[in-house]
């Protein structure tokens, strides 16, 4: 039976609007306390990997080669790019992390407005987008400015799911041309960019022959170039490229992967979530598994699989990275895939989750006057966001509880080397006495090495 549609208008009320602009109030002070967090915690020293990086970033070893040289699985030649002009220009290993909480702030505000926009009025469940972006749970990423390179993927994966989200026929050639910079761009911050690379590649690829039907050859191969860009790109990064050593063999043992994998998917809410981890990804396996089936009704209409299958590519690539990590880190054992820094390389697959059913409970395409085949009610649909934004409020305190414990923990190890990098100790001497039982672990050699350099160059606590 046809129904008509009415779309939504934006909400007039004074009530409305005000709560229009509580996500905007909860974004600023998420943002401040994001920044409280590492100008605190924050020690203008290396840590952890970072200290591997002092020569190159000092000029004691050339740069170039060290931007394409292999770290652990990654070669991140775009972070190291970004770190290497940051600390030129600042010579302040803090200047990364406040570069992180800026991105980080900048997406959560975009994505608010964008919200606002799909549904046609503010709301207050677009809290969800500080609440769990910006929270101190993110932590080891915060203290070393070097996890760029994951802040860079969540922001480039994400804004490849809001071009998805906005991809139609008529603009197939825009979005791909897009998409097809993003992918590069992504492929070029590590390893977890090119899990990415070859699904969402279909997708662009399958614009192209949307764009070759509708006559625009000449810009169907302009996709199909991009497309093979970063499929070059991998072919290029596995030349010399070696197993890390101290690293097991991949694993095989399905449920050693999937446990890994379903633990760094529940880190999407954030660390605070790691005692029941568990029952958090069960909760996101139905919830997407909900959101496939409502996406694939949509399939129907042909004017909606451009967009379809690209939210579908973008989901496939990011549950990729945690399956990669679960071959990875299987061989370890379990837990190993409760780390914070994973938060921000799934985050993307919970925003792109809300938009969709923000989408959903607007009527998806307003512009239309009849509903799309399939479409749950409008009231339905904004459960969903609404379930998202208290479950990322009832992990937020966990989360800052995580990072004020961790971040405490570190700042006292650093006070401790501080006083005795001004007492004359030599860098042996530091390393003996406050590495062990620290975050620096397995450091030991290559901060003996470090350490004279920030001396001779008088960089922050070795100042003196």
């Amino acid at each position: 039976m046809t129904q008509t549609y009415t779309p939504t208008h934006p909400a007039t009320s004074a009530t409305s609007r005000s709560l229009g602009r509580v996500p905007v109030v909860v974004w600023a002070v998420a943002t401040l306390l994001a920044l409280a967090f590492v100008t605190v915690i924050g020690t203008n020293a290396p840590y952890a990997d970072e200290w591997e990086f002092v020569p190159a970033l000092l000029g004691d070893e050339p740069a170039l080669p060290w931007l394409w040289q292999q770290h652990n699985e990654h070669r991140l030649p775009l972070p190291r790019l970004v770190v290497l002009a940051l600390f030129r220009l600042t010579h302040d290993f803090r200047a990364g992390m406040v570069l992180q909480v800026a991105m980080l702030s900048a997406l959560a505000l975009y994505l608010i407005r964008l919200a606002a926009r799909l549904r046609g009025r503010g709301d207050w469940s677009d809290c969800f987008f500080p609440i769990s972006l910006l929270h101190t749970g993110h932590w080891e990423n915060f203290v070393m400015g070097y996890q760029v390179c994951f802040a860079l993927f969540a922001v480039l994966t994400t804004a490849l799911a809001v071009v998805a989200l906005r991809t139609t026929r008529e603009n197939a050639f825009r979005s791909g041309t897009i998409a097809g910079a993003l992918l590069v761009l992504i492929a070029l911050t590590g390893g977890s960019g090119l899990v990415v690379v070859p699904v969402v590649a279909l997708w662009v690829a399958f614009l192209a022959v949307n764009v070759w039907r509708d006559g625009s050859k000449g810009r169907a191969l302009i996709l199909l170039f991009l497309t093979a860009l970063p499929a070059v790109y991998i072919g290029v990064y596995f030349v010399d490229y070696h197993k890390p050593a101290h690293h097991p063999a991949p694993s095989s043992d399905p449920l050693a992967v999937g446990r890994v994998a379903g633990e760094v998917l529940a880190m999407a809410l954030g660390v605070g979530v790691s005692p029941v981890w568990w029952a958090v990804f069960a909760a996101m396996l139905a919830l997407g598994t909900a959101t496939l089936v409502r996406l694939l009704r949509l399939w129907r209409e042909p004017s909606e699989r451009p967009a379809v299958a690209g939210l579908i590519a973008v989901a496939a690539g990011v549950t990729g990275v945690a399956m990669a990590i679960g071959v990875g880190r299987g061989g370890w054992g379990g837990g190993m895939g409760l780390w914070s820094r994973y938060s921000l390389l799934v985050w993307p697959l919970l925003a792109m989750t809300y938009l969709v059913w923000v989408k959903l409970g607007a009527g998806w395409n307003p512009q239309t006057a009849v509903p799309r085949t399939g479409l749950p009610s409008r009231s339905s649909s904004r459960w969903v966001p609404i379930g998202l934004c208290v479950a990322a409020a009832l992990a937020f305190p966990a989360n800052t509880g995580f990072g004020m414990v961790n971040g405490a923990l570190i700042k006292g190890k650093y006070s401790d080397i501080e006083a005795d990098a001004g007492a004359g100790l030599s860098a042996e001497e530091i390393v003996k006495r406050r590495f062990p039982d620290s975050h620096q672990v397995g450091q030991e050699e290559r901060a003996v090495r470090a350490i004279p350099l920030l001396r001779d160059n008088r960089i922050g606590i070795f100042a003196r």
